[in-house]
């Protein structure tokens, strides 16, 4: 795989950016593994879990505050995709009771390796996958 810039975003944590970051991984994602379906699959995994990080960050990173900001990061390093999405709000501990929610990190580990390093301030995501090339090799 031929080496490929990295990418960064960087915006309020508010529900509009979610899609806006979203459809900027899918470019970028697309443009970084190429067109084949494998690597398509892969897009869509790391675009689901980067997607439900980010929908974590705006729904309970700043809750209850004015949101503050929220960074996308994506790099490709031989054949293992990395995408991290950080915060510098607070962790929520998720309901111990019944409820429909909470399955997000449970969605991201079935998609990719998931880290959450949580802290004060702040929490970051990193999900990883290798490439097709990885699975060849």
């Amino acid at each position: 795989m031929t080496p490929h810039y990295p990418l960064e975003l960087v915006a309020e944590a508010l529900p509009a950016q979610v899609g806006t970051f979203r459809r900027a991984l899918r470019r970028w994602l697309a443009d970084a593994l190429g067109p084949d379906d494998e690597a398509a699959d892969l897009g869509d995994d790391l675009i689901l879990a980067a997607s439900e990080a980010l929908e974590n960050v705006v729904d309970h990173a700043y809750e209850g505050v004015t949101p503050g900001s929220m960074t996308l990061t994506a790099r490709v390093d031989g054949t293992e995709v990395t995408v991290v999405v950080t915060d510098a709000g607070h962790w929520r501990e998720p309901d111990t009771g019944p409820t429909t929610r909470g399955r997000g990190i449970a969605l991201m580990e079935s998609l990719a390796e998931a880290r959450v390093d949580r802290g004060e301030p702040g929490t970051v995501v990193t999900l990883r996958r290798g490439t097709a090339a990885t699975a060849q090799g």
